[in-house]
């Protein structure tokens, strides 16, 4: 039997307590809850069913409802859907939406949905797997010509100094460390990091690195190569990387740095040891994340003057 958020096993789980903090966050994100909630009234026609994968805490499909829908499968694969039956039926839509346990690609649905709904937008735009979920839905879960939200979804990358992120990979070459983490060092270097940039972290202009349809999108691998831009002297550490998302025509979401009050982060892609660069160099970077978020590889290279 489950346990619910009222009982003491659910408190005492102090995963349980970030998942809460995480989802109230999003909730605070004016912006963002906006931003859905505009597009949702404007996608959704009342007697339309709906599909919200990922749901969390059930917010957005609290919204479909209030725009008309007749009924919200909601699915979500984390604890926080025992929260959201609850909310459900505190706020009065327990009537409209069914709840579903589980990953979206091993759910099936007794009807087709009119409009999916998919805020499985990481910090780094593709690192929570969209791209595969709605690849899959499309396939499963949607009548033809069914509407998504969001429908487009863009990533950016940018040289960066971030000297305070970058120790997360550099620490591990600590003298003080008690035995040879080598290998700790190489697992990190070859992570997506997430962090809170601004301006002042990036050494030069962004380049647009990725621009996906979500309504055409097949399950393969993003990859994408350019060159950047050094405006200023300083020492790169990576790449930064962050989003746009067009979630219904006139209707976007963004966190381009800095967005300090976005519940987003940005994403860090560490070089293995920081490189001095100069105002006036070029840098080649190639980039690849795999449909379903996990994997990440990417590489940054000074071009020979």
């Amino acid at each position: 039997m489950p346990h619910l958020p009222g009982s003491p096993v659910w408190q005492r789980d102090s995963a349980h307590a970030t998942v809460l903090d995480y989802h109230l966050s999003m909730l605070h994100d004016a912006e963002r809850m906006d931003a859905f909630r505009r597009a949702i009234d404007a996608s959704v026609q009342p007697g339309d069913v709906v599909v919200d994968i990922g749901c969390g805490s059930g917010v957005l499909s609290f919204m479909a409802c209030e725009a008309g829908a007749r009924k919200v499968y909601a699915i979500e694969g984390g604890p926080v859907i025992e929260l959201a039956r609850e909310l459900a039926v505190d706020n009065g839509f327990a009537d409209r939406i069914e709840f579903l346990d589980g990953w979206s690609i091993k759910v099936g649905l007794p009807e087709p949905a009119d409009v999916l709904i998919s805020e499985t937008i990481g910090n780094a735009g593709f690192d929570e797997g969209i791209v595969a979920w709605t690849f899959d839905a499309r396939q499963r879960l949607l009548r033809p010509g069914a509407l998504l939200v969001p429908q487009r979804l863009r990533m950016w990358v940018a040289a960066v100094e971030s000297f305070d992120d970058h120790s997360l990979v550099s620490d591990w070459w600590e003298t003080a460390l008690p035995y040879d983490y080598t290998a700790a060092h190489r697992r990190a270097a070859r992570m997506l990091w997430f962090a809170d940039l601004t301006p002042g972290n990036l050494l030069g202009q962004p380049e647009l690195a990725a621009d996906v349809d979500l309504r055409t999108a097949s399950d393969e691998a993003i990859t994408s190569a350019g060159r950047l831009g050094v405006d200023r002297d300083g020492t790169l550490h990576g790449l930064a990387c962050w989003f746009d998302s067009l979630l219904c025509p006139g209707v976007t979401v963004d966190n381009t740095p800095p967005r300090t009050e976005s519940s987003w982060s940005h994403g860090f892609l560490p070089l293995p040891e920081g490189r001095a660069v100069s105002a006036g160099d070029e840098l080649t970077w190639e980039l690849s994340v795999s449909p379903d978020g996990e994997d990440w590889t990417w590489r940054v290279d000074p071009v020979e003057r």
